[in-house]
């Protein structure tokens, strides 16, 4: 079961195509489950951003998380990633490779060149939600898989997976490994 969680407002028809797109992309249940508080412990230094893998870790909420639920958190937040030999850079959501749990922004989405809320947002989350079940970056453009910062990204906005994809995710499914 994918649960959705969000961590601020989002109407309920953006939701809505989230989940359904999740499940379509990944042929299992998707349910939104509720929503928590963005933990002040994951402010960046400039007080404006949120550290998304330390959001991940000082989240607190009560959502039961079973052997084979992933859990995206879905925000409005702008997101950034931890200091490296670049600096910090803006992103658009953070997956526990292999994992349980990721973080989703929309950020950004809706402005020139972007693709809409409900689009966008549900193709973020459908990428990380694959970083979950081990899948990597994917070179057909079309693909929910392929990297976000290429132009392939938002130019198909269909949200689904290519064939090796699904068929990689399916099989992680059925034998219920996260």
């Amino acid at each position: 079961m994918i649960r959705l969680v969000t961590l601020g407002e989002f109407p309920s028809e953006v939701l809505g195509h989230v989940a359904r797109r999740l499940h379509a992309a990944y042929g299992m249940g998707c349910e939104i489950e509720g929503q928590a508080e963005l933990p002040e412990a994951a402010l960046a230094d400039d007080q404006e951003t949120y550290e998304a893998p330390k959001l991940l870790e000082e989240i607190d909420d009560d959502t039961q998380l079973y052997a084979d639920d992933k859990i995206v958190y879905l925000t409005s937040a702008p997101l950034t990633a931890p200091e490296g030999p670049m600096g910090k850079g803006p992103m658009t959501g953070f997956p526990q490779f292999g994992g349980g749990r990721a973080v989703v922004t929309s950020h950004g989405l809706g402005g020139k060149g972007e693709l809409p809320l409900d689009v966008g947002l549900a193709k973020r989350a459908a990428h990380h939600v694959g970083h979950l079940w081990d899948l990597h970056h994917c070179f057909d453009p079309r693909c929910a898989m392929h990297p976000e910062w290429s132009p392939g990204f938002t130019q198909y906005p269909e949200v689904a997976l290519c064939l090796y994809d699904r068929e990689k995710s399916e099989r992680k499914i059925k034998l219920g490994q996260s």
